[in-house]
């Protein structure tokens, strides 16, 4: 009898330790972001003389291409945040955020993002090769990218640039971290745009 007796308190014991893990030992939830445009939309004029832009492909690393946002911990370590996860790929919130951005600057509804195919004769296609887009919450973000400005034929190379923009993330958590690679994607938007109206 007492032995069942102890074997009862211990199953009554166990069961309680259960489900006050279950109750009390949640995990955290997984927190989703995405990339947003940060240029202002220009005043889109006459559709004729407005530059028809394609926008992509862009290549990631290997690093870069999973749902987890990569948190830079050393020059040569990463970590990958299980709790902090981007809504979709990487590369294409990148370049969804760069055609938004592009068409702000440039002042053009014609933007295609890749995979998107242009429905109307290209002026200017972009393609990029992104080396490094990482960084630390209260430390910086840095983006590492080669790209290239083609005609709308796909084979008249226009401009080849290698471009490194280091950003200050102003705050210690991933949400800071996300807008510094918001204001990356800008500062790039930027450079592309003015190499654009250059040409």
């Amino acid at each position: 009898m007492a032995n069942r007796s102890i074997l009862k308190t211990g199953l009554v014991a166990l069961c309680a330790l259960v489900l006050s893990a279950c109750l009390g030992g949640r995990s955290p939830s997984v927190q989703f972001y995405n990339l947003s445009a940060t240029e202002a939309e220009s005043t889109i004029g006459d559709m004729s003389s407005e530059p028809a832009v394609g926008v992509g492909p862009a290549i990631f690393p290997k690093s870069l291409r999973r749902s987890q946002v990569v948190i830079r911990t050393g020059p040569n370590t990463v970590e990958l945040d299980e709790f902090n996860r981007w809504s979709g790929s990487l590369s294409a919130e990148f370049l969804d955020a760069l055609g938004a951005n592009l068409g702000a600057r440039l002042g053009t509804e014609r933007v295609a993002v890749y995979p998107a195919e242009a429905r109307y004769p290209l002026d200017y296609r972009i393609t990029l090769d992104v080396d490094r887009f990482d960084g630390a919450p209260g430390g910086s973000l840095v983006l590492s990218v080669r790209w290239t400005v083609s005609g709308g034929d796909d084979e008249t190379v226009l401009a080849v640039k290698q471009t490194r923009i280091e950003t200050t993330v102003t705050g210690d958590s991933v949400a800071d971290l996300v807008r510094a690679h918001d204001a990356a994607v800008a500062d790039l938007s930027r450079r592309i745009a003015d190499t654009i109206r250059a040409l």
